[in-house]
């Protein structure tokens, strides 16, 4: 019996210890999921720090040493003129390409400008590889110009159509958009938002009723990011007043030692960010103050290009979760997106028809990675040049005729 006793807490820190290393075990596994399939990682904010990685781009930038990248007053940041990477190249206006374009289109030829992100830039391909380029090879009375910047908002891509690109004279505007444009239009300090990305802040409007009013870039002069690297809390504190993803976003904790710790913070992260209201039902809450600003954004962007003289045309990328989830049960979270285009009778492309079209019987990974591969790039050119044909806008004679 005393035997019993004296054994009867060794086995209760023995069971306890099991306990904790399975769920350590499991919450390990758990994060690796996230972070190699849904690109979720552990990642709290510092008010009072900046990461090492964050403060060595922010020196880069604050040297002159950034090579494709640069500072921008006006948009947060934007392509260096005549900026070079291992895998892309910009012309002298820092658009994505190997050649200069004349101010006004050349005779004969349909000017297309495309604004937007990541996707609309073609990133992970090389320059002749782009959906821009794909899209000139198969129709030779094109040229397109490519304005996209990775990380950017809908909001930074049409204040770089007001501030640049209005100028080209096109033809047609292309107006990138994909469903993560949502949450972008509502974060200031991109970290907030995706930590461990490009640390720049970013203009962003917000609702006054059912206006928009533009915040302009809290980052104005390039030296104020050596404030921050100096002095960071009072900086970082003034960048969160204005941002949407501060308060749900977890921070560093003396147990972040502990995979489960992580792992809670991250759901309760999740969790937080459904709460306020940019999700609803597996889709976005069209109620919400992510989605109404995007979608008066995209008006916005729609209207003053049409007062230009243009002809607008939304683009509608899909990423890998969209492939996955229509794969799955024919739903996408752009659904509402593409409604929204519908009651407005706005010109738009749905790049996920062109996928089906021509990609159905190719793998993910033969369509998009983190973004397209150069058979994604195709079958987008593809699609869009179909677009074009089909109504008149292919050419300049049929551009030309009422």
């Amino acid at each position: 019996m005393v035997r019993t006793m004296r054994s009867s807490p060794v086995r209760w820190v023995a069971l306890v210890t099991l306990m904790v290393l399975g769920l350590e075990t499991f919450s390990l596994l758990v994060l690796y999921v996230l972070k190699t399939y849904h690109q979720i990682d552990y990642a709290p904010l510092s008010l009072t720090t900046v990461p090492k990685e964050q403060r060595a781009e922010l020196e880069n930038l604050l040297a002159g040493r950034t090579q494709y990248f640069t500072y921008s007053a006006t948009l947060g940041w934007t392509i260096k003129p005549n900026g070079t990477s291992p895998q892309y190249r910009a012309n002298s206006r820092g658009l994505r390409a190997n050649r200069e374009y004349s101010p006004t289109p050349p005779r004969d030829v349909v000017r297309i400008s495309a604004f937007g992100d990541s996707f609309t830039h073609a990133s992970d391909v090389a320059n002749d590889a782009t959906w821009q380029e794909a899209l000139m090879r198969l129709n030779r009375n094109l040229e397109v110009l490519n304005y996209g910047v990775p990380g950017f908002g809908l909001d930074q891509a049409f204040l770089r159509y007001r501030h640049e690109g209005a100028m080209d004279h096109a033809h047609i505007v292309l107006i990138g958009i994909l469903s993560e444009s949502i949450f972008r239009s509502v974060n200031v300090y991109r970290p907030f938002y995706a930590p461990g990305s490009i640390p720049l802040a970013k203009p962003r409007f917000v609702l006054d009723g059912d206006k928009l009013i533009l915040l302009e870039n809290p980052m104005r002069e390039l030296s104020q990011y050596r404030e921050l690297l100096t002095n960071p809390e009072p900086v970082l504190r003034r960048l969160a007043a204005l941002d949407y993803y501060f308060p749900t976003r977890y921070q560093e904790g003396v147990f972040d030692v502990l995979r489960s710790v992580r792992l809670l913070k991250i759901t309760q992260s999740i969790l937080a960010d459904r709460q306020r209201g940019i999700f609803r039902g597996g889709s976005y809450d069209t109620t919400s103050e992510a989605f109404r600003v995007t979608m008066g954004t995209l008006d916005l962007f729609v209207t003053t290009v049409s007062r230009n003289g243009s002809i607008p045309i939304v683009v509608v990328f899909p990423h890998r979760g969209d492939l996955a989830q229509y794969k799955r049960n024919h739903t996408t979270r752009n659904a509402v997106i593409i409604e929204h285009l519908r009651k407005k009778g706005y010109r738009y492309i749905d790049l996920l028809e062109g996928f089906e079209k021509y990609g159905s019987n190719r793998s993910m990974n033969d369509l998009i990675v983190r973004h397209y591969t150069p058979l994604g790039y195709e079958i987008a050119a593809r699609t869009i040049q179909n677009y074009l044909v089909a109504n008149r806008l292919a050419d300049l004679a049929s551009l030309s005729r009422p």
